[in-house]
């Protein structure tokens, strides 16, 4: 689902141009590629926190590099403490392995999950892909979730040339088999006592219900409320538009990467974009945005669950 690994090496920003980064930053997700392959993580990091103290920074893993995640998270937590880490894991162990491409690849990330538990990693959870190898095992990933007693997320492969670095992956909102493992995802969620399941279950809704992501396109934030920066500083409005807004390393500071008429450009073509995508970070932008909207649509998802399950016992 994803073609990074095949891509030549580029000019990678050093840590110090990450004390760049804005300090309302609320919310930042260190992802891949594999980001535990830098040397320097946890000194970026480092840099990261002293421009946004409070910002929850949370890292996308698969999980391969047990001894080098537990390792750089316990130095990251000496100094910043609001850490998590999501674990991808697409599938139970056979279709796991095939899908990463090497055997032992699910036992490990499994095994990476337990350390990170034990070593004290509360905001812990499983990262799923749907593409049409897994469309079927949506709910197996997420019982496997519940039984190590961490959190899910699930979303379907997207495209993406500047992310990504494919742009083939089938449309999976239409298929039978995904919607009916995420249906049994989303039924299990909205039963939770847990609030922040009833809101991942909106997620889930989104990303079977067309109404929802169409009336989400015409409400996007990216490039206002979130955006996409890639390892060189190159940064976009979010991972799916190729609109280049500028390069933090280039730039004096973070009011630097917007010359000229860049912001009013890029919030005219996010206007504009008619992208059918619905990511976690999508969710969540419209969820602050659109408090009470996306609230009475988590709490009337909660009812309807609550009397379907009492009509049938």
């Amino acid at each position: 689902m994803c073609g990074i690994w095949k891509s030549p090496p580029e000019r990678e920003m050093e840590p110090e141009h990450y004390a760049k980064l804005p300090r309302t930053l609320k919310v930042i997700n260190i992802t891949g590629g594999e980001p535990f392959l830098r040397k320097d993580l946890v000194e970026i990091v480092r840099q990261i926190h002293l421009r946004a103290p409070s910002a929850r920074i949370v890292f996308s893993t698969n999980g391969l590099l047990t001894d080098t995640i537990a390792t750089s998270v316990s130095e990251i937590r000496k100094f910043h403490k609001l850490v998590g880490v999501g674990v991808s894991i697409d599938g139970l162990e056979k279709t796991h392995d095939r899908i990463r491409g090497v055997d032992g690849t699910f036992k490990r990330a499994v095994s990476t999950i337990e350390r990170l538990k034990k070593i004290g990693i509360r905001d812990l959870r499983i990262g799923m892909t749907l593409l049409p190898d897994n469309v079927d095992e949506a709910k197996r990933v997420f019982d496997l979730s519940r039984q190590l007693g961490i959190e899910f997320t699930v979303t379907f492969a997207h495209n993406s040339q500047i992310y990504f670095q494919k742009t083939d992956n089938p449309s999976l909102h239409a298929n039978d088999l995904a919607i009916q493992s995420l249906t049994d995802v989303l039924r299990a969620q909205l039963l939770s006592t847990h609030p922040k399941d009833w809101f991942r279950a909106y997620h889930i809704r989104g990303l079977i219900d067309s109404e929802i992501r169409r009336e989400f396109i015409q409400k996007c934030k990216a490039g206002s409320r979130y955006f996409f920066m890639s390892p060189s500083g190159n940064v976009f409005p979010c991972m799916v538009m190729d609109n280049p807004m500028g390069n933090l390393g280039d730039a004096e500071s973070w009011n630097g990467v917007f010359r000229g008429d860049v912001e009013e450009r890029t919030l005219r073509a996010v206007s504009e974009c008619r992208q059918d995508c619905w990511m976690v970070c999508n969710t969540r932008s419209l969820v602050l945005t659109h408090p009470l909207k996306a609230g009475s649509g988590v709490v009337a998802n909660k009812i309807r669950a609550m009397l379907k399950e009492s009509k049938s016992t």
